[in-house]
């Protein structure tokens, strides 16, 4: 019976620290996943209301007047187009490097114009926390309307950049080999545009 006891006791004590060194066990932190490049531009930003404007091929050239003297930048994207998905947050970066210089960004969205369209069009600004401006094309999508905005192609992305003069300076698309949409080839633009304006004032000082 004492034996009996004993082991009893024994057995108790055991379960008792073993469950103790359980609760003692502190699980491991959850290592924190780096951000990819487009969640950090993103969070960089702060939060914006975005105002979706309207626009046509021929109220186009209006709105790239009111921004002579300066460099504006229409890109053609659409929510259906994942290239322009893929690459929308660099607009907020070189938006972020060359507004103060006098980078302007047009960012025209090419989705069939109904209010359903609308609201995931400004669901996914708001989300990216576009700090541009931006339209949405009220013309019914066809190759003609590609043609009067100068679409090459009727492919997406698209891009057009006009100098400080409001001439057309380069187009970068998906047709031209020598002049294909990306990160590098906008860039590499951009930093031309402005490097000439930089050298054009300092030699007029």
């Amino acid at each position: 019976m004492v034996n009996f006891m004993i082991r009893k006791l024994m057995l108790c004590s055991t379960m008792l620290c073993l469950l103790s060194a359980c609760g003692s066990v502190e699980s491991p932190e959850q290592e924190e996943q780096p951000l990819t490049a487009r969640e950090a531009v993103i969070q960089s930003l702060p939060p914006v209301e975005i105002q979706l404007k309207e626009i046509t091929p021929e109220s186009l050239p209006a709105e790239i007047e009111k921004h002579r003297g300066k460099v504006v930048f229409v890109d053609y994207w659409a929510t259906w187009c994942p290239m322009c998905l893929d690459s929308f947050h660099h607009l907020s970066q070189w938006h972020q490097e060359y507004a103060d210089k006098g980078l302007v960004i047009l960012a025209i969205n090419l989705d069939e114009d109904n209010e359903s369209n609308r609201k995931v069009v400004k669901e996914y600004l708001t989300e990216q926390r576009a700090p541009f401006e931006n339209f949405i094309s009220t013309v019914k999508p066809d190759a003609e309307r590609d043609e009067k905005y100068g679409i090459e192609g009727s492919t997406l992305p698209f891009c057009q950049i006009y100098n400080r003069k409001g001439e057309l300076a380069v187009t970068l698309g998906n047709v031209n080999p020598d002049r294909l949409y990306g990160e590098v080839s906008i860039a590499d633009a951009l930093k031309k545009l402005f490097t000439a304006t930089d050298s054009a004032e300092n030699a007029s000082k």
